[in-house]
């Protein structure tokens, strides 16, 4: 593992300089690195301090600002000695001890026109404000300038690195979502896409996320890698051509099942640091460093019983310890394989006990095989737990899980959460063939009796008795407050059906999906439904063709806030006030019951959106 190559960013949000080697500061990160900020006009930034990104003109916002060429000349204040304070001790302190170099910056336009201005010098600051003014488009009325911080005007107020693996850049290419969506003159994804200061050789793809919790050291330089890096609209640029041309978070939540791509490390010893320069893991970072997180990380695997059929339970030790601070009953985990590309399942998170999760996964397909087949020991890479049908949603008052197949393992998921407060009475209802699922029906109704709740219990063997029908399912239905299906497509719709008929007031749809196909591939399976926007008053019909509901909106010229545009952040969440909604790719975001996220969904049927 070593260090390929170096570079630095000297203005926020504009295109990055390539140097043989680097000076890196605690507190203040590679000097040079995102030495000023150009103010969007949104905020009224105050002189001289750090602030949120939201308040700069960046990438993802003016994807232009790649048409720009930026210049620096360093003239450094002064040399700071290694900090020698504890690693906890160097980080807390930091932002105080270090200031940052003068420099001179040249920021020239597409069209050849320059300006330069010193870091230090306000007049200079603001002359060359002026110009950008001129000819970058403004987000708001406050007055712009060029905004510089003693820590540098990183998207966190604490200073940092952030670390790209070559290999996992590669593997993204790779997939078939990546190829799609490259040029036919292109092989891979540009490493600069993801905006990074170090890009290292030498490591399988995505095994950077194991690096997550260490101490390295690059050359002179120690940092703690705290977390991994979500990727945002910035990526879909390409640093060469300086066109908008592959929507790489939508690749990655569908390719990958994640949207992070590189992992920062904040340092905590100053030193310099070159290409060529070998990587070595020193041992673990101090915990309070490390941000806890629904984030790829790796588990590792205790072992696996056959619970019934082709029905394994596999169960992992969260070595990060992170899954106990997110358990929710009814929620999953991903798990992400690499199986010549990168690939992921979703699995129903059946138990969790201290840093032990417990998964169901049922053996068709070579993924699902693959993870079964994992050894005890082995480490492999997961992220969540995801969902959104959790208990909290799913039970109040008489409640019906209603479920076919392997679709039973939500229902056990959820059982966990069962004792909600308000729930009044549980009905399962589960249909499978041959009793297949047998050994999962029966923990459920043992888990379910086990309750302090009036359970009723309903299951059928269609090679028996055969398929529910529909006067069948209202009857079940009827007198329920809640509803939620798992199961094949066509039995979640009768039981949609159904539901409507009976009145049920709340009906939760496990969509519980992975990815067969791609995103693209997946929503032109959908059909065509009308789309009612609340406050205005319109309404328009949804087709296929026009992508999620986010891109159908903003080709309607209506603005909705986004970031990631792959289902991770919430940024996107909008109200929904009738109707429901698919997910073709299951988004990681956690939202409330009654919002959408309109970067991952498309409608199901008519919906009527709050905006």
């Amino acid at each position: 593992m070593r260090v390929a190559r170096l570079f630095r960013f000297p203005v926020k949000g504009f295109p990055a300089e390539e140097i043989p080697e680097a000076d890196v500061r605690t507190g203040r990160g590679i000097l040079g690195d995102r030495i000023a900020a150009f103010t969007n006009g949104s905020l009224d930034v105050p002189q001289d301090s750090w602030h949120r990104y939201s308040a700069f003109t960046v990438l993802k916002n003016d994807t232009d600002l790649q048409k720009w060429q930026v210049s620096i000349d360093l003239a450094e204040a002064g040399a700071q000695s290694a900090t020698t304070a504890t690693d906890a001790e160097a980080v807390e302190s930091s932002a105080t001890t270090v200031a940052d170099s003068t420099a001179s910056v040249t920021l020239t336009s597409p069209v050849g026109e320059s300006t330069t201005f010193c870091t230090d010098e306000r007049d200079s600051r603001a002359a060359s404000a002026d110009f950008l003014s001129a000819r970058i488009p403004p987000q708001g009325d406050f007055p712009r300038a060029l905004s510089v911080a003693d820590q540098g005007m990183f998207d966190s107020q604490a200073a940092g690195i952030s670390v790209i693996n070559s290999a996992t850049v590669a593997a993204i290419s790779q997939t078939a979502d990546g190829q799609a969506a490259l040029g036919p003159n292109e092989t891979e994804l540009n490493p600069l896409r993801f905006r990074g200061n170090v890009l290292v050789d030498g490591l399988e793809p995505f095994a950077e996320f194991a690096l997550i919790g260490k101490i390295v050291r690059l050359g002179g330089v120690r940092l703690a890698i705290t977390q991994a890096i979500e990727r945002c609209p910035a990526t879909t640029v390409n640093p060469a051509t300086t066109a908008v041309d592959v929507n790489v978070p939508r690749v990655l939540a569908s390719a990958c099942g994640h949207l992070h791509c590189g992992v920062y490390g904040r340092i905590l010893e100053s030193g310099l640091v070159s290409t060529g320069d070998e990587i070595e893991i020193e041992g673990d970072a101090p915990r309070e460093l490390v941000k806890t997180a629904r984030t790829p990380r790796f588990m590792t695997v205790l072992g696996s019983q056959q619970i019934c059929n082709d029905i394994v339970e596999v169960s992992l030790r969260d070595d990060q310890g992170w899954i106990r601070e997110f358990d929710e009953p009814g929620t999953n985990l991903r798990v992400h394989l690499d199986l010549g590309e990168p690939f992921w399942r979703t699995y129903t998170i059946t138990d969790v006990t201290e840093d032990i999760v417990s998964i169901a996964v049922r053996t068709q397909g070579k993924g699902s095989r693959a993870v079964a087949e994992l050894a005890p020991g082995q480490a492999v890479l997961a992220s969540g737990p995801h969902g959104t049908m959790t208990a909290n949603r799913v039970f109040g008052g008489t409640t019906a899980l209603v479920t076919a197949g392997i679709g039973i393992t939500p229902s056990l998921g959820l059982m966990r959460g069962a004792e909600l407060q308000g729930t009044q009475k549980i009905k399962l209802f589960h249909v499978d063939r041959d009793h297949r699922t047998a050994c999962l029906w029966d923990r459920l109704q043992k888990r379910a009796h086990g309750r302090q709740i009036p359970v009723e219990t309903h299951h059928r063997d269609t090679a028996s008795q055969g398929r529910p029908g529909h006067a069948d399912l209202v009857d079940w239905l009827a007198g329920c407050d809640n509803v939620m299906v798992c199961g094949p497509p066509d039995f979640t719709a009768a039981v949609l059906e159904a539901s409507d008929e009976a009145g049920v007031p709340a009906v939760h749809q496990e969509t519980f999906a992975s990815p067969n196909t791609g995103m693209s591939e997946a929503i032109a399976r959908c059909s065509p439904a009308e789309v009612t926007l609340e406050n205005s008053g319109t309404s328009f019909l949804w087709e296929p063709q026009q992508g999620t509901l986010l891109d159908a909106l903003e080709a309607r010229g209506l603005r909705a806030d986004s970031s990631c545009r792959g289902g991770s952040c919430g940024t996107c969440a909008v109200s929904l006030a009738a109707g429901s909604v698919i997910y073709p790719v299951e988004p990681a975001a956690r939202i409330t019951a009654d919002e959408v996220l309109v970067c991952s969904a498309v409608p199901s049927g008519p919906i009527s959106l709050g905006i």
